[in-house]
């Protein structure tokens, strides 16, 4: 009997080592550009699965053979970082009087009258100083109600095709352009502003999509409730391709990024908008190494921003440079004017 129970036993351990080296090999991906390992950059997007089975075991060695806890909690300390850019546990704290109000929101091209509207509403409401739009219908801005709303609350709008962005601040030289290469139409553009003093560049990016259709996620909801074989192997295949058809191009644009971050010296930088990509990403990890992530310094939770069912990620952003900290940085999932939702933080200099 004491043997088939040193058997079990044995079993469980080795698929918690197994499961232990599957999440390192998933924080591990961050460091690889994805256009050299496609596929291999995708495995980021099982972390919260895999994490959740190292948690169950950890219960499981509490219950049945606690000296073997250690294996677990020694695994997920290793990779403590990351767990904690996914899922961060922070104080609510007041932010400075003078802090900024920054908001970046995908508002997912806005069809129909009700969501221009809805968005007009949430802009007047919000009354932040800095508003980064992505999928922005060009024509919005136009609109005779939006214009009474830019004057009353003195806003200037830099925008570039879909992209936006709506500040109080006043703007120093024209529009930003970024280059990077894209199969689409996604871009990043930004602007210089002044405040207190200080010269802030701002970038509202939209990177890569996944180019997923109506049915692609209609599929892979239909695979999580009849997991099939042959559907799911199918289904897999396939949205595996278009996924790493995208993140090929999201490697070369975040580098794109980072250089401008390290060009801008020692000037302020603010890096906002629908990045596409979790934090337990390549994308994510390159620019949260010279920046700070608000989230991660002021968000609680996960923080679901696509707002899909079936889809619980963040992957709209915000960084700043390393002398600046957020404060009550929150993802907004009452608006349904979008597939996203807006995520919205206070920011202010370290000595503030």
């Amino acid at each position: 009997m004491g043997g088939i129970k040193s058997f079990i036993i044995g079993l469980f351990l080795g698929g918690n080592i197994g499961a232990i080296l599957l999440l390192w090999l998933c924080c591990a991906s961050t460091w690889i550009p994805p256009e050299q390992y496609p596929l291999l950059s995708l495995i980021g997007l099982a972390f919260p699965v895999i994490l959740l089975v190292n948690v169950l075991y950890v219960f499981f060695w509490l219950i049945f053979k606690a000296r073997y806890v250690w294996i677990t909690l020694l695994g997920l300390l290793v990779v403590g970082s990351y767990i904690y850019d996914y899922c961060p546990v922070n104080l609510q704290r007041e932010h400075p009087r003078n802090a900024l109000k920054v908001i970046s929101f995908n508002v997912g091209g806005m069809k129909g009258e009700s969501s221009q509207v809805a968005l007009l509403q949430y802009v007047k409401e919000m009354n932040a100083d800095i508003f980064c739009l992505q999928e922005l219908v060009p024509s919005w801005i136009r609109r005779s109600d939006v214009r009474l709303m830019m004057d009353s609350l003195q806003y200037h709008s830099i925008q570039e095709g879909s992209e936006c962005i709506l500040t109080r601040l006043p703007v120093i030289g024209e529009a930003i352009h970024v280059d990077f290469p894209t199969r689409s139409n996604n871009k990043s553009m930004g602007c210089r502003l002044t405040y207190l003093g200080d010269t802030i560049l701002v970038v509202n990016n939209h990177l890569e999509s996944n180019a997923l259709s109506d049915d692609d996620k209609s599929e892979y909801k239909e695979m999580i409730k009849d997991p099939h074989k042959e559907k799911v192997k199918e289904g897999s295949r396939h949205l595996a391709g278009k996924l790493g058809d995208a993140v090929i191009y999201r490697g070369p644009q975040a580098d794109s990024l980072a250089a401008l971050v390290k060009a801008n010296g020692e000037h302020d930088i603010f890096l906002c908008g629908d990045f596409n990509d979790t934090p337990i990403s390549y994308v994510y990890q390159k620019l949260a190494r010279i920046t700070r992530s608000a989230y991660r310094d002021s968000g609680r939770g996960i923080g679901i921003s696509y707002n899909q069912r079936g889809f619980p990620v963040r992957i709209d952003h915000i960084f700043v440079s390393k002398d600046w900290r957020s404060s009550q940085t929150r993802i907004v999932n009452k608006l349904e004017v979008s597939d996203h939702y807006p995520i919205v933080t206070y920011l202010h200099k370290k000595h503030q």
